[in-house]
């Protein structure tokens, strides 16, 4: 099945590395009359090849300095800027002030563009089935195993809701039958700013280091659903689980998840009256639909977007107390979970559309 992945608000998925002002310089650029402020990562093995010498020394000893950046070096350098065009990995859209940034999250890429792996989007898809599809006896089981620290006993229940038997996971997992495809690539990454925003007993604040990551912007990327499930496999005992990979059950388990994880945001912002964020909610809460699902993925998802703690959160809250002790979270006397990543502080990352094309 051939799907369309609609960015709503900046995703970010990262590869584990980061970059700061050393490789990269700032300039001006535009988009048909816009006028943008955008900044260029360099290949600084191949900018140094491409010094003289003398120059060189100075690249060098200037490296080493928590202060240096390459728009400073150009300016002292001014035959060096013409090796930093030579010497281009790819350009990206600057979204706030380069005289904060200390280092940069850099996107997962291929080829130096941005994309979304499979994996990534099948993990959202599995977690949104496991909320919406797990029976009541197995929350009663996991709510029994916390309890009595049987913590070893929770992957089995999980696995056991997937597989037909929870020893052999992997091999007969009902989710081995449904494969992702990475997405369509984006060229051009989008630097902003995150700030983490803390509410508590009524308020709420920002917290004072704010972070910088590379973001796909709103794009509409390409990629594939299949369900590789065929008769042949039933001899390994999967039974009605099969339908699981169905994309109907796909479709549905997105909805559901994503229409009570934006409900939770919208009461969030509503008692410590977020004003901006509650109107973001509700503006998703209107554009998520039944058959084209919102689902939201990446950096800044946070603890009730990736698991299925939220259904025990009304209906359980000692067994929500225990999981999120479980998750290593600490426990605070009002609102858990208390913090929220906002883009500029104001846009939560990761909401897209999934819309099914055959």
């Amino acid at each position: 099945m051939k799907c369309t992945l609609k960015v709503i608000t900046p995703v970010h998925i990262g590869n584990g590395l980061k970059y700061g002002p050393q490789e990269f310089y700032t300039g001006k650029g535009k988009s048909g009359k816009r006028k943008l402020d955008i900044f260029t990562r360099v290949d600084t093995t191949k900018l140094y090849s491409k010094l003289d010498e003398k120059t060189r020394e100075k690249f060098l000893h200037n490296l080493t300095t928590p202060e240096f950046n390459l728009d400073g070096f150009f300016k002292g350098f001014p035959a060096a800027k013409k090796a930093g065009k030579e010497s281009v990995r790819y350009k990206g859209i600057l979204k706030t002030k380069t005289g904060q940034i200390k280092e940069v999250n850099e996107h997962i890429k291929t080829s130096d563009k941005l994309y979304i792996p499979g994996s990534s989007i099948k993990g959202s898809i599995r977690t949104a089935i496991l909320y919406h599809h797990i029976r009541n006896s197995d929350l009663e089981r996991i709510s029994d195993a916390i309890n009595r620290r049987r913590y070893s006993d929770l992957k089995s229940i999980i696995n056991g809701f997937f597989s037909a038997e929870s020893r052999d996971a992997a091999k007969k997992s009902v989710m081995r039958f449904l494969q992702v495809t990475d997405t369509s690539t984006v060229k051009t990454p989008y630097l902003h700013e995150m700030k983490v925003l803390n509410a508590g007993r009524g308020s709420f604040g920002y917290k004072n280091f704010p972070l910088h990551l590379e973001f796909i912007p709103r794009k509409e990327l390409e990629f594939e659903i299949r369900s590789t499930y065929t008769g042949i496999y039933d001899d390994i005992g999967l039974g009605d689980r099969k339908k699981l990979a169905d994309p109907e059950t796909v479709i549905e388990s997105l909805y559901d998840f994503s229409r009570d994880y934006i409900e939770h945001e919208i009461e969030f912002a509503s008692k410590y009256s977020i004003d901006f964020l509650e109107k973001l909610y509700r503006k998703l809460r209107k554009i998520n639909s039944p058959k084209t699902p919102l689902m939201r993925i990446g950096y800044g998802s946070g603890f009730l977007a990736t698991t299925i703690a939220l259904r025990f959160k009304e209906e359980d809250p000692s067994t929500y107390d225990s999981i999120r002790k479980l998750a290593g979270r600490r426990t605070y006397s009002y609102e858990f979970p208390k913090t929220r990543k906002l883009i500029n502080g104001k846009i939560p990352p990761g909401w897209v559309k999934v819309i099914f094309n055959d």
